[in-house]
């Protein structure tokens, strides 16, 4: 019997959950970068490390309300990677059978990585709160926000190279997921790694506003992200398609 037929199928109840919880996870997809990266600025474009306390404390006074309400935004809209996040465990658990050992890996660093993102998105709304204070305390903020989104990337990888390898361990036919979707998995594992060398670097492709540590990830975050997103949205409505034949 394949991995799919003992699963639990998806009445419709489930099936309109299910879908939910996946536009959850569009609504983080596009808050976060939306929020944070346009509406506060900090992606338009990002402050180098090597600026001065002077430089940063102009930047976050400059920002004003939009900025603050832009990481509000941001803020809000973080967790939806959760609930999609639940959905994604739930097919992984069918790719895996009865003991689903990458299901519960992914879901715990996804709990993780919000838990880090949201901390990251604290820092720099602590740097907007008081504008006023001295530069060298913004400046603090300003890099705890920054280093706390780049640098705790082992989440990340772990979370990636999970999903890969429960796509490429399935063996229900057909499969919830092609296989490719398990390589690109791996690949964007392996793309979101440079991260970790920010600490190293105060300028150059390795520093967090680089183009390694911060523009190849978050690029690939947001292709791998999408691409779960139809993929799911494919399975749970073959499943629901099943139930209903």
């Amino acid at each position: 019997m394949s991995t799919q037929a003992s699963a639990a199928s998806l009445d419709a109840r489930s099936y309109r959950n299910h879908r939910i919880a996946i536009w959850c996870g569009m609504l983080f997809t596009v808050g976060l970068p939306l929020g944070w990266g346009v509406l506060a600025s900090f992606l338009l474009p990002p402050l180098s490390p090597s600026a001065t306390p002077q430089e940063v404390a102009v930047f976050i006074a400059q920002g004003g309300v939009l900025q603050k309400f832009g990481l509000m935004i941001a803020l809000a809209c973080v967790g939806g990677l959760l609930p999609m996040s639940v959905v994604l465990g739930d097919q992984m658990r069918r790719m895996e059978g009865a003991r689903p050992i990458w299901a519960q890996t992914q879901l715990t660093c996804a709990t993780l990585t919000v838990w880090l993102l949201s901390a990251a998105l604290v820092f720099f709304a602590a740097a907007t709160f008081r504008a006023d204070r001295d530069p060298q305390l913004i400046q603090l903020l300003h890099d705890l926000g920054w280093l706390t989104f780049i640098t705790p990337v082992s989440m990340i990888v772990l979370w990636m190279g999970a999903v890969g390898a429960a796509v490429l361990s399935d063996r229900g036919e057909p499969p919830v997921m092609p296989r490719w979707v398990g390589y690109l998995s791996f690949w964007a594992a392996l793309l979101s790694a440079p991260g970790f060398a920010a600490i190293l670097f105060h300028s150059g492709p390795f520093a967090w506003s680089g183009l390694l540590a911060l523009w190849i990830p978050l690029a690939i975050f947001l292709v791998w992200w999408i691409t779960l997103t139809v993929y799911l949205l494919r399975a749970i409505r073959d499943e629901a398609n099943a139930a209903a034949a």
